[in-house]
């Protein structure tokens, strides 16, 4: 936790000690951490340089802790002004980085990331600068989690989020109920079999997208693009496939009929109609993104075994035969 402030875990675990035991002496942590007596003494030095804690002087020195709010925010404040430094520091160097006509702006730039650190960081960041759009291809595998870190904050701040998801992304369980949240808060959803990578597009202007295509491994190598024609053809990309992709909504607000054409399936003009559970629409919507019985199941907290019980009913409502039948007769009825 106080990692941040340069406190290693170990210094935390000692600090902490400290802090329940007043007046603790060296010999009685080391009696209780099974540490070494160097390397207790060589932690309390430290944390003492930080203000955390203080020397007793007496027969067998003791040690407390000073006020925890006061040396913490002490040591907040003196990284935060570290940090306005080195952002004083970014400031002078992209103006040298300007003035020799090396504009990001004005040249495509191709930069490797190797390693799923620096990749998350990249990740984040292309995100939080962005200022109008983000554009993402979803599917895994994930470089730390499947929940993206800084998108609910970023949607609050009115950055539209429109994101293609590939079936495979709905593998993990709560992943259904977290893409709700997302669709609740503004984001922009739809799934598409088939999704050729992963890729997050920001502004239209900087890309990333990994160096191989294999659903099964770790993404170890992308390439963050910058300002080149392949971003352009991206963009289109993007735009195509989500002209193709199913419409996913909120749970409470599935609409009574689709909002949009999609691909060639238009809605009937017959005047044929069902009534449906939100759920059920839910259900079909999922159905015609191409997802697996057993992915289905697992994101309704059901087994297959009641999921297909479930389908068969469907089915028969809307007069279908095979799981492609049904997708395409709930997107013309516009229960999708």
């Amino acid at each position: 936790m106080l990692e941040v402030l340069g406190i290693s875990a170990f210094d935390e675990r000692i600090y902490r000690a400290v802090l329940a035991s007043p007046g603790i002496t060296a010999q009685e942590l080391v009696a209780r951490s099974g540490e070494s007596s160097g390397r207790i003494q060589s932690s309390l030095t430290r944390l003492q340089a930080k203000g955390l804690i203080n020397r007793l002087w007496g027969r067998s020195p003791r040690w407390t802790a000073t006020s925890p709010g006061t040396a913490i925010r002490a040591l907040v404040r003196g990284l935060q002004g570290e940090l306005d430094r080195i952002a004083d520091t970014a400031d002078e160097l992209e103006t040298a980085f300007r003035a020799v006509g090396q504009d990001p702006d004005d040249i495509g730039q191709f930069e490797v990331l190797a390693g799923p650190e620096v990749l998350a960081r990249w990740y984040r960041q292309v995100q939080q600068e962005a200022k109008d759009e983000v554009l993402t291809f979803d599917r895994p595998p994930y470089v730390l989690d499947y929940r993206n870190p800084v998108q609910s904050d970023r949607l609050r701040d009115g950055v539209r989020y429109r994101t293609i998801y590939a079936p495979e992304a709905f593998q993990h369980e709560g992943a259904l109920d977290q893409l709700d949240t997302m669709l609740q808060v503004g984001e922009e959803a739809r799934v598409l079999p088939g999704l050729p990578f992963k890729m997050v597009l920001a502004d239209q202007r900087v890309a990333i997208m990994p160096l191989h295509l294999h659903l099964h491994q770790p993404v170890s190598r992308s390439v963050l693009m910058r300002g080149s024609t392949m971003v352009v053809a991206l963009v289109e990309l993007f735009e195509r496939m989500w002209r193709e992709a199913v419409p996913m909504y909120p749970q409470a607000t599935l609409p009574a009929a689709a909002p949009e054409p999609v691909g060639d399936l238009a809605p009937e003009e017959d005047g044929e109609h069902m009534d449906l559970e939100l759920e059920d629409r839910r259900l079909l919507a999922l159905l015609a993104a191409g997802l697996k019985d057993d992915a289905i199941a697992r994101q309704f907290g059901t087994s297959p075994r009641s999921l297909r019980r479930r389908l068969r009913h469907l089915f028969d409502e809307l007069n279908a035969e095979t799981r492609f039948q049904a997708g395409v007769q709930a997107r013309r009825r516009g229960l999708v």
